[in-house]
């Protein structure tokens, strides 16, 4: 379903606006920290990478996805040390709860993507406001890691394979429209005292690479744009 919703907000989009960041920040939720120490739990990023087949299917790549999942978390803890933020890795898909939490996220992230970001089904209640929350759950998170808040990741990325790419050259010859990969995800900060999203990011991107370290760092920079720390 996400990748659906997500297909549907990259079509609807300007071309120009697939390849920025679009960050929101939640106006009814400042940063605050109750210490000295800044401290955010990073769980598991929900990342998964496929390749793209001549027919258009998107077959999950196993070993590109376990490489994209390291290379963002160390990427996040690199970004978040230099501002002077600690990073409490928590590897969320190993625990039943947590897990839970990360899906919970994912479908609140969908939800956004749908609400906030696409005009016309915007919810009256809510209107252009981040305005959600992922429910007093996430307490777990700050009990057992001491974070004030923590980042969940949620990336899907697809390259085409050779097939793919050869068939899009004939396509382009005949003026055909043939689409190619595409990265497309979201990034959102939670307060573990609230469980409030306080700042939510979407990335939907015609270039990007999650299988190398340059183009992941560069993946990376564009996803945590305008988090306020």
């Amino acid at each position: 379903m996400d990748r659906r919703i997500i297909a549907l907000l990259f079509l609807c989009a300007p071309l120009c606006a697939c390849d920025a960041a679009s960050p929101r920040l939640a106006d009814s939720a400042p940063i605050t920290w109750s210490g000295a120490a800044k401290t955010i739990v990073l769980a598991t990023p929900d990342i998964e990478l496929s390749e793209l087949t001549a027919g258009g299917a998107e077959a999950p790549r196993a070993d590109w996805t376990k490489s994209a999942v390291d290379l963002t978390r160390a990427n996040i803890a690199a970004t978040l040390a230099a501002r002077g933020v600690a990073v409490a890795a928590a590897d969320t898909s190993a625990n039943a709860q947590e897990s839970q939490l990360v899906k919970l996220n994912s479908a609140v992230g969908q939800a956004i993507l749908l609400h906030l970001y696409y005009s016309p089904i915007k919810l009256p209640q809510k209107g252009a406001a981040l305005d959600w929350t992922l429910g007093p759950g996430v307490a777990l998170l700050r009990g057992k890691y001491h974070g004030d808040y923590a980042l969940f990741v949620h990336l899907r990325d697809s390259y085409s394979s050779t097939g793919r790419q050869a068939l899009m050259g004939v396509a382009a010859l005949l003026l055909v429209p043939m689409p190619g990969g595409f990265q497309s995800g979201f990034a959102s900060l939670v307060d573990l005292r609230t469980g409030k999203i306080v700042w939510f990011n979407r990335l939907l991107s015609v270039n990007g690479d999650l299988r190398n370290a340059d183009d992941a760092r560069d993946t990376v920079g564009e996803l945590l744009k305008g988090l306020p720390l």
